[in-house]
């Protein structure tokens, strides 16, 4: 399977289409290396070495063509370049000079740029005891134990000064 792109009139029949690669040196350990369902050596430790990627795409249509359909359109303003400065858009005569359309003019092609990540994933997997479980459990009830005798304690103290207060 394939990526597949159609480029309409639309959208511009030629451009510059972009893919930013990144790759990420990852390592799985242990028992799920089986579960990969690759072949691993019998011997030693289970060690998979691989890439994780993913990436991004953009498509920046050239300029000519934009102001070719805007003029077919019949929009004057569809493919011109705007400053947008302070959130204000369009309608000045600025925005539509023509060292404005220089900018964005691009080159066509298709361009791959890679980044590969400095560091490496390690993904192992980890069974924790049924009793490291119980044990969690029974910190946060202690925690919470312990909370409530703190709030228990305040709001006493401050019932028992407003009752002396009030005899006095």
């Amino acid at each position: 399977k394939g990526v597949e792109k159609y480029v309409t009139e639309e959208t511009g029949i030629t451009g510059l289409f972009q893919y930013f690669i990144k790759v990420v040196p990852t390592q799985y350990k242990g028992d799920i290396v089986d579960d990969l369902g690759t072949a691993v050596p019998k011997w030693g430790e289970k060690l998979l070495e691989t890439n994780r990627y993913f990436f991004t795409e953009r498509f920046r249509p050239l300029v000519g063509e934009v102001h070719e359909e805007a003029i077919l359109s019949g929009d004057p303003d569809r493919g011109t370049a705007g400053a947008h400065v302070g959130g204000k858009t369009g309608g000045t005569l600025h925005e539509k000079m023509e060292h404005h359309d220089s900018q964005n003019a691009v080159l066509p092609g298709v361009f791959f740029v890679y980044e590969i990540y400095p560091f490496a994933v390690e993904v192992t997997r980890n069974e924790v005891p049924l009793t490291h479980l119980l044990m969690r459990i029974m910190a946060a009830m202690g925690g919470v134990f312990t909370l409530m005798g703190l709030v228990d304690g305040v709001l006493y103290s401050r019932e028992k000064k407003k009752g002396s207060g009030a005899r006095r």
